[in-house]
């Protein structure tokens, strides 16, 4: 696996699990993520091997975390364990200590959580991957010492030899009968002051066991365990060959140090600003801890390496200076380009070509995406496993460093063009904490200042509301703040605030300040002339109301008495005068009837649907009186209306078509080419141009018969619904007939329509 680290996330909620694999990812980018909802699936990954840590949910339908944890060290006893989980309690979290987990995190709102979430897997699986490499060391020396057979031999009381195996004597280089009966004194001289003979003194004075590890004089160079068990009657001496165990401890203690040397580096690159800096220390570290004297950081820069560092002794053409990481033949570049580290133990045995054709042996290892370290060495392997792994351990920090840095980097970048778009945003904007019920102030930007009157400096550090908040409305202040403190986050609410120029009307907006406390932006957005316009607009609908009750009742009521006399006057008497009367009480009748469907259908459109163009023309076609006309639909659309006040305008069209011109044989509707509205056109000998502009005045007629308030109707069912109305000859090959074109009107994308 490398320097990867596989996490298996493990959550019944797939939207979660991919979400937390896309940030831990994204924080590390060492980190590749295997996502299972099902534990019994998730539990293979464990099984095969094929995971590096397991981050898992605590309730699951089939098995909760723990349970899982259970099943996880069935087959992995030590791999490490996170639970993430979003039920925390310190419950849970005993429990889960005590069931064994590595490390324990609960599931907060915002993103912070995964980096740490990914840092502790990072330090769980280092940690990991230390033990283990610490206990295969172990087994390793343990499995030598094993296939060791103890060289043994046996005193008298008088120090003379009664016993000598054949590994003994082959260490003494004596022949095992040679020195039977011999006074070890005697034969070993050499040794005679030594710790070894002390040893045995010790024992055959104390008659209690001895244990002894010391370099031989005999054997310079060699170091024995030697263990001495007194006996009344003499010594019986085992030892063994402990050099290779020896310097294997002390080559393990050495890289044990220089490990903590590398991890208090890490603690160093912290305190690195800049990326050249946390550069200069890599290699600083590579000369003091891991003893290199010639080496290079080459960092990428637009597909190109460039030496941004190299030690002291380096000469200025003993590296070079720029390498495309295309490059074949290039160590820096080809570590780049695979992302693979490699130690060649002799240059002249490979196609390589060095900057110097002194050097010998290389290793040369990837910073991550960064850059690519590299040493070199005048003489034939010149490095080894252990400097690689070393090398890639000094790498992984310098690699956090420069992520570090980077994301400061874009953090700063993004603070900054944040701050920027907070000042200039051109709505009121408030940064605030919440403290109780109470919203501190922050900041204010300078629109704030500017609609409210008060300055930063002034209002920082303040609860907000005191100073924005109108007479009696500190209860919904505090009701919207609780809201806030909960996590709510309010979208366009209606609030009246104080302002510079008095009480306003605003649309609230809030938003968290994204730091996972309880700081919040709000957003005043002035609908102050919007209001306005709604409450002109509702006395405008009760004074249309009341207008159509006066017709409706006072008009219509007389009216209908007059009627219902002539109809009685015309049955008992016969009089030159009576036809003129009812044709007046008809006109009356006409003009009543469109006084009041002018009054109603002047009213705004409160609400409204998806309308298809074609079925409410097809519709309104068959309950106007449109003679012996026909209609034709051409391109249609679905556009937003009142569907009965829609067809109640077609119906006006069709009819003041087909009355004001005999000659009208077709009536055209359809969809405007930029599809920003619809038109009606008849084949008629159209309306002069001299009377346009007053053919949608109230009783403007050209029909001695009409009322003149058929298309004042239509732009009144027009203007209520928004849309503008105009009649047009443009673009007309033939300019005969009158064509009214409707824009201003919300038309449908997808053509869907309620009917």
């Amino acid at each position: 696996m490398g320097n990867a680290i596989r996490v298996l996330l493990v959550d019944d909620d797939s939207a979660i699990a991919d979400l937390t694999a896309t940030y831990l990812e994204r924080a590390n980018d060492r980190i590749e993520t295997v996502v299972e909802t099902n534990p019994d699936e998730a539990l293979q990954h464990v099984i095969d091997g094929s995971v590096d840590c397991v981050v898992s949910d605590y309730e699951m339908p089939e098995m909760d975390g723990l349970e899982f944890l259970d099943r996880v060290r069935e087959s992995a006893p030590y791999l490490p364990f996170v639970l993430f989980t979003g039920k925390g309690s310190e419950e849970i979290a005993s429990e889960a200590i005590s069931a064994g987990v590595t490390d324990y995190l609960q599931k907060e709102t915002g993103t912070e959580q995964y980096a740490v979430l990914a840092n502790r897997v990072e330090n769980a699986v280092a940690q990991f991957r230390a033990e283990r490499e610490a206990e295969q060391a172990d087994e390793q020396i343990r499995r030598i010492f094993e296939r060791i057979t103890d060289a043994f031999f046996a005193l008298d009381d008088s120090w003379q030899f009664t016993h000598v195996n054949d590994r003994a004597a082959s260490f003494f280089d004596y022949d095992s009968d040679d020195l039977l009966g011999e006074d070890i004194r005697d034969v070993f001289d050499v040794d005679f002051d030594s710790e070894f003979l002390g040893a045995y003194r010790e024992a055959f004075e104390t008659q209690e066991p001895v244990t002894l590890e010391a370099e031989s004089n005999y054997r310079p160079g060699t170091w024995l365990e030697v263990r001495i068990y007194p006996a009344e009657d003499g010594l019986s001496v085992y030892f063994r060959n402990v050099t290779e165990r020896r310097e294997a401890q002390l080559e393990l203690r050495d890289t044990k140090q220089k490990i903590e040397a590398l991890h208090d580096v890490a603690a160093r690159a912290v305190a690195c600003e800049t990326e050249q800096a946390i550069y200069d220390l890599a290699i600083e570290t590579a000369e003091e801890i891991l003893a290199f004297d010639l080496c290079t950081v080459d960092a990428h820069d637009d597909g190109v390496l460039r030496t941004k560092t190299v030690s002291k002794v380096v000469s200025t053409d003993g590296y070079y200076e720029e390498t495309p990481v295309e490059t074949e033949g290039n160590l820096a570049a080809r570590a780049y380009r695979t992302g693979e580290s490699s130690l060649i133990d002799d240059l002249r045995q490979t196609d390589v070509v060095p900057a110097e054709s002194e050097y010998r042996s290389a290793l040369t290892v990837p910073i991550a995406d960064f850059a690519v370290f590299q040493a070199v060495s005048k003489e034939p392997n010149g490095f080894d496993e252990d400097d690689r792994e070393l090398t890639e351990l000094l790498a992984a920090h310098i690699s956090e460093a420069l992520v570090r840095v980077q994301t400061e980097t874009e953090l700063r970048a993004e603070r900054d063009r944040f701050a920027a778009l907070f000042e200039n945003v051109p709505n009121a904007v408030v940064r605030y904490e919440i403290d109780g019920i109470d919203a501190i102030c922050k900041s204010v930007n300078a629109a704030f200042e500017d609609v409210f009157g008060w300055s930063n400096d002034a209002i920082v550090g303040d609860p907000v509301d005191d100073y924005i908040l109108p007479d009696g409305c500190q209860e919904q202040g505090e009701l919207l703040n609780e809201r806030v403190r909960h996590g709510d986050r309010i979208e366009g609410e209606e609030s009246r605030r104080r302002t510079r120029d008095g009480d306003r009307d605003f649309l609230l907006h809030t938003a968290p300040a994204g730091n996972g406390g309880t700081e919040a932006f709000a957003i005043y957005v002035d609908i102050t002339e919007q209001k306005e316009r709604e409450r002109q607009l509702a006395r405008q609908n009760e004074r249309l109301e009341e207008f159509a009750s006066v017709v409706s009742h006072d008009l219509r009521n007389p009216l209908n008495v007059a009627l219902g006399r002539f109809d009685l006057l015309e049955d008992e008497c016969d009089s030159d005068h009576l036809a003129p009367i009812g044709r007046s009480l008809d006109r009356m009748d006409s003009l009543v009837e469109n006084l009041l469907t002018l009054a109603r259908q002047g009213q705004v459109v409160d609400e409204t649907e998806p309308v298809a163009l074609s079925a409410a023309a097809e519709e309104a076609w068959e309950t106007a009186d449109t003679k012996e006309a026909t209609l034709t639909l051409a391109a249609d659309a679905v556009i937003e209306a009142d569907d009965a006040r829609f067809r109640e305008l077609l119906e006006n069209l069709f009819r003041n078509s087909v009355d004001h011109a005999d000659s009208v044989s077709v009536v055209e509707v359809g969809a405007l080419d930029d599809r920003t509205g619809f038109y009606v056109v008849d084949d008629g000998p159209g309306i002069p141009p001299n009377v346009r502009e007053n053919v949608f005045d109230h009783g403007f007629t050209t029909d001695e018969e009409g009322t003149g308030f058929g298309l004042a109707i239509v732009e009144s069912i027009a203007d209520a619904h928004g849309w503008t109305v105009e009649i047009t000859d443009e673009d007309r090959d033939d300019p005969a007939g009158a064509r009214f074109e409707f824009s201003r009107v919300t038309v449908h994308e997808d053509g869907t329509a309620v009917r």
